[in-house]
This record gives C-alpha cells, sequence and structure tokens, in this order.
C-alpha cells in the first residue's frame, strides 16, 4: 500500500492505493480519512482489485483550502478528474456515510464514470440538524470543533455509532477521531464546508431530485442499529434510487465495514464479482 497525491483541478488530493485490476474507489465519512478504509484496500487488492480510498478536499491528508467552494459539484468534479489523471476509464465507488452523497453526486453528473455503486449509511437523505448550521459560524463553529475534540467526547461519539462499541473504540481510532477535528487548519476547513452547507445537500442542489436518472447497479449496506442514520432513511433512499439493492446488517451499527468485517467483505465480494470477470 503506498500514498499518493496529485493536483486536480488545481487542488491538492491526497489516497492510498494498492493492487491491480478493476478499480474501486472507496470514499469515507464525515471526521474519517482514507486510513478508515485501510484493511479494505488491502483485502480488495488481495481480491484482485486496484482499490484507491481518498481523502476528500478538506480532510485527511488532502488540501484544506478554506475559500473552496466546497460542495457536491466540486467534490465529483475531482473524484472524475482524478480518475482522469491516473487513466481509469471507470470505477466502482464504494462510499460510507458523507462519502456516499459525494458517490452519489458523481454518478449523476459523471455517469459514464461510474460502474457500480456501494453506499454504506450513506447521507443525503436527512434534513440538516441546527448543529450543521450553527457549524458554518467562524468562531462558533472552531469553538465547537475544539471542544468536540476532547478524547472522552470524540469517544462519546464513536460508541453511539456502533452496536456493541468496546471492541472497536481502539486508542488509534479514538485519536484519529480526534486528530480530524483538531489544528487550525482542520477545524477552518471544516468550518467552512458547514459554512457552504446547502451546496452539500443533495435535496438543495436539485440532484435529488435527479436520482431517478440513475442507471447504476447500486447496493445500499445498513447496519441494524444505525444510531446517526436510522433504518428509515434506508428504505427512502431504496425507494429513490432506481433499481437498488438494500441489505441489512443485524448486530450492527454506522460502520458496517469496521464492525461487521465478514459480512460486509461477502457482500462486496458478491457484488464487485461481475465487474472483475467484465473489467471493460
Amino acid at each position: 500500500m503506498r500514498s499518493r497525491w496529485l493536483r486536480i483541478n488545481g487542488y491538492q488530493l491526497h489516497w492510498i492505493e494498492a493492487g491491480q485490476g478493476p478499480a474501486v474507489i472507496l470514499l469515507h465519512g464525515f471526521a474519517g480519512s482514507c486510513a478508515d478504509w485501510e484493511p479494505t484496500v488491502d483485502w480488495l487488492a488481495r481480491q484482485g482489485y486496484r482499490a484507491l480510498a481518498v481523502d476528500a478536499l478538506g480532510f485527511g491528508r488532502s488540501e484544506k483550502p478554506v475559500n473552496a467552494p466546497y460542495g457536491l459539484h466540486l467534490q465529483s468534479d475531482l473524484y472524475a478528474g482524478l480518475l482522469t489523471a491516473l487513466g481509469i476509464e471507470r470505477a466502482v465507488f464504494v462510499a460510507h456515510s458523507m462519502g456516499g452523497k459525494y458517490a452519489l453526486a458523481t454518478a449523476l453528473r459523471h455517469p459514464q464514470r461510474i460502474a457500480r455503486l456501494v453506499l454504506i449509511a450513506t447521507d443525503g437523505f436527512i434534513k440538516p440538524s441546527p448543529l450543521t448550521i450553527i457549524g458554518g459560524w467562524p468562531v462558533l463553529g472552531e469553538t465547537i470543533l475544539w471542544l468536540s475534540a476532547h478524547p472522552a467526547v470524540v469517544r462519546a461519539f464513536l460508541a453511539a455509532a456502533f452496536h456493541n462499541p468496546e471492541p472497536y473504540l481502539t486508542a488509534d481510532l479514538i485519536e484519529r477521531g480526534r486528530a480530524a477535528i483538531s489544528g487550525t487548519a482542520n477545524r477552518r476547513a471544516l468550518t467552512a464546508l458547514s459554512r457552504r452547507y446547502a451546496a452539500t445537500d443533495l435535496t438543495l442542489t436539485g440532484l435529488r431530485a435527479r436520482l431517478g436518472e440513475l442507471r447504476v447497479p447500486t447496493l445500499l449496506v445498513w447496519g441494524e442499529h444505525d444510531r446517526v442514520f436510522s433504518f428509515d432513511y434506508a428504505r427512502i433512499a431504496n425507494r429513490e434510487i432506481p433499481g437498488s439493492q438494500l441489505v441489512v446488517i443485524p448486530h450492527c451499527g454506522h460502520f458496517p465495514h469496521i464492525e461487521a468485517v465478514r459480512p460486509f467483505r461477502g457482500l462486496l465480494n458478491g457484488f464487485l464479482a461481475p465487474v472483475h470477470s467484465n473489467p471493460s
């Protein structure tokens, strides 16, 4: 596995990559990074895929510009631009939470670049909370992030995201969560992103109204006990995305790829099989 950087449309993107074969792009959730996908990248490489886990603009080791027009249009153009720069015609997108709406935007705006979609507890179907809006206020937003970076607060947030948290709340996971919202660059980038919430919302951008245009095979994966995005949103996504298949993983919360590794990988392996047998 190796780290790579490229400047795409004027912004520096970072990703980790391993393997050869049909391309699989993995997108993380809010306050996450490509590190969330490291075990999956290794596993996909062993299955004969070229796996690339990308740090979204404003996250991880990608650039964190304060004045970027953060939004679904920019993010989707960056992913399409990355594929072009790497000579990848089409890729499977596997996306978690916030990354799900970025993947959906890419599928709608650059449909020829998407071979298949796997959306895990995807964002895009909920109403924004007041905290999301307040988070865009320059001073207050950064203060909220500063307070939220306390290890005890990070641990509490992560604990709520798992059905059975104790085996997964490692010191490394808590530190990654803390680091994602710590430091001036991170806080200012996240505040800038929140300030442009309307541009990152599927409904407000008009992209949700276009979901009926999708013609890409789509697998929805949801944890039965997801307390971040409840199962009600799974039903809504399943109804609005044409031909989508919804699979619910029991005894699992918001992170099926971490909390239910074996069933998640089994689902992924089966869903990717047609791509592996027919890479074109």
